[in-house]
């Protein structure tokens, strides 16, 4: 008896630990998914990073880090920013919208769910989508970003992309 109760202790363990180190995935994030799609990666790799909505110029700008400021529930995990700039300054339409933004590293694609856009108020041309919670990719990796936006008006879409954003690290 005492044998087999030892046995279901030791077994117990060994999957708890088991457990706790699948939580520890490099590529799990806690806002989106993780995604595999060629059709994404060849869509955005495509892309420029300006387009022209009327006549008007559109680019992108991104930024990807992660912040190592002390916390208390690490892991860490990736901040992406972009801002979509109109070329001559002017306040971005309301028949602009942003669709998504994705991050592309290898062969996995980040498409976050919870995206926050907001028009920045000291540059009227300017709008930004911030999205938290990303995957633990290491810092000093580089990735793509694509911005799929839709013009309203005209019920078309644009697509923008940003290559080579290195991870960085903030404390």
């Amino acid at each position: 008896m005492r044998v087999l109760i030892l046995f279901i202790t030791l077994i117990t363990f060994a999957l708890g630990g088991c457990v706790s180190s699948a939580s520890l995935d490099p590529i799990s994030t806690e806002n989106g998914e993780i995604i595999q799609d060629q059709k994404i990666v060849s869509q955005i790799q495509s892309s420029s990073t300006s387009t022209k909505i009327g006549e008007i110029d559109y680019s992108i700008e991104s930024y990807a880090w992660r912040d190592f400021m002390p916390i208390v529930n690490p892991p860490v995990r990736l901040i992406l920013k972009n801002k979509l700039i109109r070329s001559d300054g002017d306040p971005i339409e309301s028949s602009i919208e942003v669709m998504q933004h994705y991050v592309v590293k290898g062969s996995d694609i980040w498409r976050p769910v919870d995206v926050e856009t907001r028009q920045d108020q000291n540059r009227p041309g300017q709008i930004e989508i911030l999205s938290r919670d990303g995957p633990t990719w290491e810092t000093g990796s580089k990735v793509l970003v694509g911005l799929k936006i839709k013009n309203l008006q005209t019920d078309t879409i644009h697509w923008l992309s940003a290559t080579e954003v290195e991870i960085i690290r903030t404390e």
